[in-house]
C-alpha cells in the first residue's frame, strides 16, 4: 500500500492511498462469497448459484459494500503507517476503483495542531491576595444563622412587612395563550429581596384566610423569562402567618451546629473554610493568566472540529443553567444559531488553551493512574452524596473514563506550571498565615 501525506494546513491533512490489486482481492472475495451464500437466485436453491452470476446480479450493492468497508480498513492502516491521529471521520474524495487495478482515494481530516512551545517554565506573576477579612465570616455565621431559622405561627394580629405569608396563588397572564400560575403553600417574604412591591402592599393588613386580588407587571429584564414584560393578574389567599426568629449567636449555636465546642471554635473553623476557597480561587486565577499569557504568544491554528465540540459544550451549559433557574429556553425569543456563532471566539480560547496543555503535558509527560481516576470518582460520589459504584458506571460508560483522565491531567499540568512560575509578592500583601 502506497501512502501520500499533504498536509493542507498545520492542522488539516490529506492521505492518498493507493491499495494494488493483490492486496485488496481477498477483501473482495469475501465480500462476494458473503453475497453468494446469502443470495436468491431464481432457478437456484440459496449458496448454489454461481458466483458469476451472482456477481452480475448483485454487482452493485458488492462493490458497495467492498468500498465502504475497504475504505475504513485502509484509511485505518494508512493513519497508524504515519502515526497521524485523526480528530474526525474522514472526508473520502476520488475514490477510483476496478478490477484487477490498484484502489485509490484520498481522505482528508483534520489532526492535533503542531506548535512551538512557548516558553511556561520561570513565568512571573503576581501572587493574587486570598486573605479573609472579619466581615467575610461574619456573612457566612449569618448565612448559617438564616440555615436554622425558626418560623413561628402568628395568629394575633393581621400580616405586616417582616412576615412571612404563607400563600396559594393563582395567576393569569394578560397575554392570551399563556398557561395560568398555581401553586400552593409558597412562602412570601413580605417588603422581602425579591419580593414584589405588590405583593406587600396587597397582603399587608390581611388576616390568616382572606384573599386579595390584584395585578403585577413585571419588568422586561426579570430573571424569570417566563414573567419578564408579562402581567398577571393574581388571586391570593393568605393560608398563614409566620415570624422569623433567629437563633442567638453563642457558644450553645456552634455545638448546634456541627461538631464544635464554641462559638470560637466555630469562627476558626469557618475562617479555616473562607481561606481555602479563596486560595483555591486565587491559585485557579493565576494559572488561567498564565496559560493565557502563553497563549498570546503563541500563534498557532485551531482544527474546526475542535471549535464545533466546544461551541456545543457551551450551548449546552448555557440551556442547563436556564433549566436550574426555572427557565426552559424554548421560551426564550433567541436565535440560539446566532447565539452560538456570538460564542465562537471564546470557544477558539477555549481550544487554544486545551491543545496548550496537551503540548505541555506530553512534553512533561505527565500521566494518570487508575489509582488516580478511581480517586477522582470516590471524591465526585462523596460530593454528590451517591453510592461509588452508580458514579462510576455513570463516568465511565461512552468513553468517560479518558475524560475524566484527561481532566485530571489538565489539573495536574496547571499545578506545574504554577509550580515553575515565580511568584512575586505585590508590596503591601498580607500572605494570610
Amino acid at each position: 500500500m502506497k501512502v501520500e501525506v499533504n498536509l493542507l494546513s498545520s492542522c488539516r491533512t490529506e492521505l492518498s492511498i493507493e491499495v494494488e490489486a493483490e492486496r485488496w482481492k481477498p477483501d473482495y472475495q469475501a465480500v462476494c462469497q458473503k453475497y453468494l451464500r446469502q443470495a436468491r437466485v431464481p432457478g437456484f436453491r440459496p449458496g448454489r448459484a454461481p458466483l458469476p452470476i451472482v456477481q452480475q446480479r448483485f454487482g452493485d450493492s458488492i462493490r458497495a459494500d467492498f468500498l465502504e468497508a475497504a475504505v475504513r480498513k485502509y484509511f485505518k492502516e494508512a493513519v497508524e503507517s504515519e502515526s497521524l491521529k485523526p480528530l474526525s471521520l474522514p472526508k473520502i474524495a476520488e475514490v477510483d476503483f476496478a478490477p484487477g487495478q490498484s484502489f485509490t482515494f484520498k481522505a482528508t481530516f483534520e489532526v492535533p495542531p503542531a506548535l512551538e512551545l512557548p516558553n511556561y517554565k520561570g513565568l512571573e506573576i503576581e501572587q493574587v491576595p486570598a486573605e479573609v477579612q472579619d466581615e467575610e465570616v461574619e456573612v457566612v455565621l449569618g448565612q448559617l444563622r438564616e440555615q436554622a431559622a425558626e418560623y413561628l405561627p402568628v395568629e394575633d394580629r393581621p400580616a405586616s412587612s417582616g412576615d412571612h405569608a404563607v400563600i396559594s396563588l393563582e395567576g393569569k397572564y394578560s397575554t392570551a395563550g399563556r398557561k395560568d400560575i398555581r401553586d400552593e403553600d409558597v412562602y412570601c417574604e413580605l417588603g422581602g429581596e425579591g419580593t414584589p412591591q405588590e405583593f406587600t402592599d396587597n397582603l399587608s393588613g390581611a388576616r390568616c384566610g382572606e384573599t386579595r386580588t390584584f395585578a403585577v407587571t413585571y419588568e422586561d429584564d426579570h430573571p424569570n423569562r417566563q414573567l419578564a414584560g408579562q402581567q398577571v393578574n393574581y388571586r391570593v389567599e393568605l393560608k398563614a402567618i409566620k415570624q422569623k426568629r433567629l437563633p442567638e449567636l453563642n457558644d450553645e449555636f456552634a455545638k448546634d451546629a456541627g461538631d464544635y465546642s464554641s462559638l470560637q471554635d466555630l469562627r476558626s473553623k469557618v475562617r479555616a473554610d473562607c481561606v481555602e476557597r479563596k486560595e483555591k480561587a486565587a491559585r485557579s486565577e493565576m494559572q488561567s493568566s498564565l496559560v493565557d499569557r502563553m497563549v498570546e504568544d503563541t500563534s498557532f491554528e485551531v482544527p474546526e472540529v475542535l471549535v464545533e465540540e466546544q461551541l456545543e459544550t457551551r450551548l449546552k451549559e448555557t440551556m442547563q443553567a436556564l433549566m436550574m433557574q426555572g427557565v426552559h429556553p424554548s421560551t426564550l425569543k433567541l436565535d440560539w444559531n446566532q447565539f452560538r456563532e456570538q460564542q465562537r471566539e471564546k470557544a477558539v480560547l477555549d481550544v487554544k488553551r486545551a491543545v496548550l496543555l496537551e503540548h505541555i503535558a506530553e512534553e512533561e509527560q505527565l500521566t494518570v493512574s487508575d489509582e488516580e481516576l478511581e480517586e477522582e470518582i470516590s471524591r465526585i460520589a462523596q460530593g454528590a452524596d451517591q453510592p461509588i459504584e452508580a458514579v462510576r458506571s455513570r463516568l465511565t460508560g461512552d468513553g468517560g473514563a479518558a475524560r475524566i483522565k484527561n481532566t485530571i491531567r489538565n489539573r495536574k499540568c496547571l499545578d506545574l506550571i504554577l509550580r515553575l512560575a515565580s511568584v512575586k509578592t505585590p508590596p503591601g500583601l498580607i500572605v494570610q498565615p
